[in-house]
């Protein structure tokens, strides 16, 4: 529904359904809630009333049907929004359906205001597309009556209350980012215009929430409920939005070589984890990279050893209790501070490898990339090539 979210698809729990266009695509466990939810409401109310001669069986038939042809006409909406993105140079890592709709998970903010507008822009214009040609099928007899004029009329309303609703400019919904995209064209700073859009999202925040409590004092328990959810949906992204936009600028202005570890202590696959837990005391680290004829294979940390029975310690070797490396493990030495802060956010470890031309050259923490945000709070600016002494660690 609102490209509100941009830390998933790691957050919760997810599956991967399938590619589209090369983006993938995820459902989010809160979404069977509400596609069970949306089911219901179909089969009892809406169903029955539109098709009186029917069953129960045959109203959560369509029930079902319906609501799984509301998700496909969501994932259009994302879809457009992750197509002109790419369009536009930046990188999808995936779609993802959740209980508020969907969410284009996209890797970087758009290169200009122009840019924002278009992505922005084009995923309303997709519901009302899909609502617009539905309509125009009833209007020439193709599914104007019966079980399949049923479904459609419900499609055609939905989609067009999905680009109406948004339209409201509340950001990180699309009009909050139309109205992102025009403050940026005015102003000429994103991190300012984010402000103002993301305080417009709050505002009407709230206002969702105040209508959807004076619903339920009025006896419409459900949808004022549902309002109030919605409120505080739209009010924790638009904060985590511009927080985000605050924290890439931070970040991205610093490259890992500047605050990563170079005199890494590393440890072997094969050693005993008697040998690993005497080095963990010995340097006061938390993890070690697992380095074998020169390449990077894993990294063990003190967490994975805590299930360990102490006696498996001196049988026990590395490699049976290391995290495999894989991507989210690894960065190089002139990505981004901001790209590995991602990485090591989402990858349960808080670590990371620094690998450069397939050798171990540093080693980076979470807490070497909270020093560096402490430092920027402060006003401290250090020239490149010259961190500060203080975010020198080895994790």
């Amino acid at each position: 529904m609102a490209r509100a979210l941009r830390d998933c698809p790691g957050v919760g729990a997810t599956v991967r359904l399938l590619r589209i266009g090369g983006i993938p695509i995820y459902v989010h466990a809160s979404w069977l809630a509400i596609y069970a939810l949306i089911t219901w409401t179909l089969a009892v109310g809406y169903f029955p009333r539109a098709l009186p001669d029917l069953g129960p069986a045959a109203y959560w038939a369509h029930g079902l049907v319906a609501a799984l042809l509301l998700f496909v006409s969501v994932l259009l909406h994302e879809l457009s929004h992750s197509l002109v993105a790419v369009a536009h140079g930046l990188s999808v890592r995936g779609i993802t359906l959740h209980v508020f709709g969907g969410v284009s998970n996209l890797d970087g903010e758009p290169p200009s205001a122009r840019a924002e507008a278009l992505i922005a822009g084009v995923g309303p214009i997709t519901s009302f597309g899909i609502a617009g040609v539905l309509w125009a099928l009833r209007e020439i007899g193709i599914g104007d009556r019966g079980s399949t004029g049923a479904v459609l009329a419900y499609l055609v309303t939905v989609n067009t209350v999905v680009g109406i609703f948004n339209l409201i400019p509340g950001f990180p919904l699309d009009g909050g980012r139309l109205l992102r995209a025009a403050l940026w064209q005015w102003n000429g700073s994103l991190p300012r215009a984010t402000y103002l859009a993301s305080r417009a999202g709050v505002g009407i925040a709230y206002a969702l929430m105040g209508f959807g409590v004076l619903q339920m004092f009025g006896g419409s328990l459900v949808s004022g409920m549902w309002m109030v959810l919605i409120g505080l949906f739209l009010q924790n992204a638009a904060n985590a939005s511009y927080a985000q936009v605050g924290l890439r600028e931070a970040l991205e202005r610093l490259r890992v070589s500047e605050l990563m570890a170079r005199n890494v202590v590393a440890v072997r696959p094969d050693d005993a984890i008697t040998e690993v837990v005497d080095r963990f005391w010995l340097h006061h680290v938390a993890s070690f990279p697992v380095v074998e004829a020169g390449s990077v294979v894993g990294i063990v940390g003190i967490s994975q050893l805590r299930p360990l029975p102490r006696e498996q310690w001196a049988v026990t070797r590395v490699r049976d209790v290391m995290r495999p490396i894989d991507d989210s493990l690894v960065v190089g030495s002139r990505d981004t501070a901001f790209r590995a802060f991602e990485r090591a956010a989402s990858n349960q470890l808080g670590r990371l490898a620094v690998v450069d031309d397939g050798h171990l050259t540093g080693y980076l923490s979470m807490q070497d990339l909270t020093h560096a945000l402490a430092l920027h709070a402060l006003g401290h600016r250090s020239a490149p090539g010259d961190p500060p002494r203080a975010l020198r660690r080895v994790a």
